[in-house]
């Protein structure tokens, strides 16, 4: 009996000291490189493409754009508990996907490096994914300004 007190008390602290290390799960953080938008269906890519690119594939992931300003979009990711910042700079060739900020996502700098939750790596592949393979650059001219638009109630 004193045997079994014994294991089951070990296996409560193992398990307890454990938690916290499964919990903080961290990755080095994947930091993005600028990334050269193609031409694609003859249609040259712009610097208002590639921002309609980036809002739609970030409304498509469930990214909320928090700030626009020429040659940059700030969007904000938030499943759950965890919160991310990102910034995307953008020009009429490409865009590079640049951390901000982040909220329980056990972001440290460690060894001069920095670490963060290992979703984010993935979150940020997936949001440079989408915006190179947005439908916005199969759109002829005149869409782009069309896609960020909210439709309008006629009357």
């Amino acid at each position: 009996m004193k045997k079994r007190s014994v294991s089951l008390l070990l296996a409560l602290v193992l398990s307890a000291v454990s938690l916290p290390v499964m919990a903080g799960k961290q990755d080095p953080m994947v930091v993005p490189a600028y990334e050269r938008v193609e031409s694609t269906n003859g249609i040259p890519p712009s610097a208002a493409r590639i921002k309609a690119a980036i809002i739609h594939a970030g409304k498509t992931r469930g990214w909320a754009v928090t700030d626009s300003e020429p040659g940059r979009v700030t969007l904000r990711y938030a499943p759950r508990t965890h919160e991310v910042v990102v910034a995307v700079r953008y020009d009429a060739n490409g865009f590079k996907i640049e951390y901000v900020s982040s909220r329980e996502m056990n972001y440290e700098v460690k060894r001069d490096a920095p670490w963060i939750h290992g979703n984010y790596n993935r979150w940020i592949r997936n949001l440079a994914l989408d915006i190179q393979n947005s439908p916005v650059f199969h759109q002829q001219d005149g869409v782009d300004a069309a896609a960020d638009a909210a439709p309008v109630a006629t009357p």
